[in-house]
């Protein structure tokens, strides 16, 4: 064998490359399956089973569980001739009441399965007859004062958002976080499309807090439009779950053959290749950054609350960041939606960036400062629109006013309203609340459904944060994020040698 075909001898550089990848892949590897193929999941709120399949509530660690009353019911509205008379929907399902909540009867859809209820619009004489339902799959209608439900439109569409439009026959929705649509409620056939892409946006802020950056890009939202943005964290996700197989077989295959027979020596040495190739490669190279920026996102989450008390403060330029940010495009980042009677060319969206606001059907957009900077629910209650997020933003505004006046009484994020008899009825996680003469709005005691169970996306929350085994587990998760870098770290440098030698 000449010199120059001579194998390169291993370096002590290399070798304790080598010896750093594979103790921190056999430390870290059973733990990055898990992260990965729970971040998945979780980068898939939409998947309908996730959010319908139930564990039993006791899997759940108490920091989780209190997330549970969040996922029973979420949306309402009531019969305004027999006011006892509820409907209400949530992703697990449709109920009814007509005895103030003092018992919930399930609204069954009748071709198998149970859609998502992602909103509710009433009918103009207060019925729950005729009540128009935003599912996961197309729109519904109400028959039977509510106690049947029947196809509408829109089959096989998610409707994120509905609302009542600028004349009575006319729905404004959202389709998937991706369209705007116009529909009419006696002909559904008539279908107009808004175009999300040719559009100019002002008022947006300049800067985006550290925070709401490695929030966005942790759960998919930070790089390019949503679906994209998913798909590269999935293969972030898919990468971790099987270079930590591909890297447990690559060492424990030869362990076992060299302690009792194997296969044949060519077999074994096409299999060992094989896994290099795969493992290095295919996955490891692929995967590099995404598995790289969820790491380093998942140790500065694992401890949010310090990290939001520092990082909430601290600002980056928005035209420095991402393309998703610049919003040459509302395509990916409609939420909810609201119309205005009387003035079909105005609308009102909820994005990341908070609400946006249109009067010229959709062409140009100004972002409402007053509102803040970060999306929420935004909803109609008959003459009044609200406004609602996770930051403690609650705020409520008239037909025909112009500035938003405060919500005072909901600690967590209202998700729906409903108007009876002049007084207005706002729903959250904790339950109903009623407005009361001076404005304050305080908890009733109507119940929402009992329903059995938790629902196994809320296990994938608990097990994905380490929580399910102890609430300090957070700390092992950063073992796990420390590890994962020093693999993609040492992981390129040893390929590099490989290919090279």
């Amino acid at each position: 064998m000449s010199r120059k075909s001579r194998p390169k001898r291993r370096t002590p550089l290399n070798r304790s490359l080598l010896a750093l990848h594979k103790w921190a892949g056999l430390a870290a590897g059973a733990w990055l399956l898990v992260l990965g193929v729970s971040g998945i999941l979780l980068d898939h709120d939409e998947w309908r089973w996730q959010r319908q399949l139930t564990v039993p509530e006791s899997w759940l660690s108490a920091r989780v569980a209190r997330l549970l009353p969040a996922t029973v019911m979420r949306y309402v509205a009531f019969d305004e001739a027999r006011p006892n008379r509820w409907l209400g929907g949530s992703e697990r399902g449709l109920w009814l009441t007509e005895n103030g909540g003092e018992s919930w009867s399930e609204v069954p859809f009748p071709e198998g399965g149970t859609p998502q209820a992602l909103r509710f619009v009433r009918p103009d004489d207060g019925s729950l007859e005729g009540i128009i339902v935003a599912t996961d799959d197309g729109l519904w209608r109400t028959t039977e004062q509510g106690k049947d439900i029947e196809r509408f439109a829109l089959e096989g569409t998610r409707i994120g958002s509905l609302t009542r439009g600028s004349h009575s026959d006319e729905l404004v929705g959202v389709a998937g976080h991706e369209r705007i649509f116009r529909i009419s409620r006696a002909d559904p056939e008539r279908l107009e499309w808004l175009n999300p892409d040719r559009i100019k946006v002002t008022g947006l802020p300049d800067q985006v807090s550290v925070y709401d950056f490695v929030f966005d890009l942790h759960f998919g939202y930070g790089i390019f439009g949503r679906a994209a943005s998913t798909l590269i964290n999935d293969l972030g996700g898919l990468a971790m779950a099987a270079l930590a197989i591909s890297g447990f077989l690559y060492w424990f295959l030869p362990w076992r053959w060299r302690r009792r027979r194997g296969p044949a020596p060519r077999v074994r040495r096409e299999t060992h290749r094989w896994l290099y190739r795969a493992h290095a490669t295919v996955f490891g190279l692929l995967a590099l950054v995404p598995i790289a920026y969820l790491s380093v996102t998942g140790i500065l989450l694992d401890h949010v609350v310090a990290f939001g008390n520092w990082a909430r403060d601290v600002p980056m330029e928005r035209s420095f960041l991402p393309p998703v940010y610049q919003y040459r495009s509302l395509g990916g980042e409609l939420e909810q939606i609201v119309a205005y009677p009387g003035e079909p060319r105005r609308l009102s969206v909820s994005t990341r960036f908070g609400l946006l606001h249109t009067k010229d059907g959709g062409k140009s957009w100004k972002g409402d400062s007053a509102a803040g900077d970060r999306g929420g629910n935004l909803f109609r209650a008959q003459d009044r629109v609200i406004f609602s997020n996770n930051r403690g933003v609650h705020l409520q505004r008239r037909d025909g006013e112009g500035e938003w006046l405060p919500i005072q009484g909901p600690a967590t994020m209202v998700s729906d309203g409903a108007l009876l008899d002049s007084t207005l009825y706002l729903k959250n996680s904790k339950g109903f609340y009623r407005e009361q003469a001076s404005g304050h709005f305080e908890l009733t005691d109507m119940k929402s459904p009992q329903l059995e169970g938790a629902t196994f996306y809320l296990f994938v929350v608990d097990v994905h944060t380490g929580n399910i085994i102890h609430e300090q587990f957070k700390w092992i998760n950063d073992l796990a994020g420390a590890l994962a870098m020093a693999l993609v770290l040492s992981g390129p440098a040893l390929w590099w040698r490989w290919k090279n030698r």
